[in-house]
């Protein structure tokens, strides 16, 4: 009797180990489960700041922020722009101003408005019908206009020089102008010459009730 309950108690013992090791497995494994899904999902969190990091340095970047800003800037890429590719023309006018700044250890864009400023016009002539002729009337300009007559120039100029590459005979055309040798300063005067000389079919209305 006494072994058979020596038995028992052997074979219950046994049977609680078992039961403890098989209970104890699954949390084991469960927690393990959790400490990689952690670790992943951290993993994935600093790869996607990263990125997200680095795709806004890519999307804005200072030069096309500031290409974006300046309105002097941005009419001269829109009058560059063919086709609708605007991204290509603010990379040829940000390369034309590093090359202005390597060449003249100076700001680029006081040196861009300065040229822009001095090849601007002030009039433009249109041609009107007067009796049984036609002559040219002086008519002036807005702001934004003057700047466009000026940018066609300059790059009219610019296609004529011999520099391989479009930056370099932008920038090359802007020192000109700068210099004072530039063919966008000839028709400049020659057409404030022409304006002066048409200057008596303009059409000016004289206020007479003056206080």
């Amino acid at each position: 009797m006494a072994l058979w309950n020596g038995l028992c108690n052997v074979t219950r013992q046994v049977a609680q180990r078992s039961v403890s090791q098989h209970l104890s497995r699954p949390l084991i494994s469960q927690s393990c489960q959790y400490s990689q899904v952690a670790t992943e999902e951290s993993s994935t969190a600093a790869a996607t700041s990263t990125t997200t990091l680095i795709d806004e340095s890519i999307v804005t970047p200072p030069e096309q922020e500031f290409i974006r800003q300046n309105p002097i800037v941005s009419q001269l890429v829109n009058t560059i722009m063919r086709d609708g590719k605007k991204a290509r023309a603010q990379r040829l006018v940000s390369d034309a101003l590093q090359d202005i700044r390597f060449k003249t250890n100076s700001d680029p864009l006081v040196v861009l408005t300065e040229a822009i400023e001095s090849t601007s016009p002030m009039l433009k002539l249109t041609s009107a019908k007067k009796g049984s002729k036609v002559v040219h009337v002086p008519t002036a300009l807005r702001e934004r206009q003057r700047r466009r007559k000026a940018i066609v120039w300059i790059l009219e100029g610019a296609s004529k020089r011999p520099e391989k590459t479009f930056e370099a005979r932008l920038s090359g055309e802007i020192l000109s102008v700068i210099n004072g040798a530039s063919s966008a300063l000839t028709k400049k005067n020659a057409l404030h010459k022409l304006a002066l000389a048409n200057r008596a079919n303009a059409q000016v209305s004289y206020n007479t009730n003056l206080r």
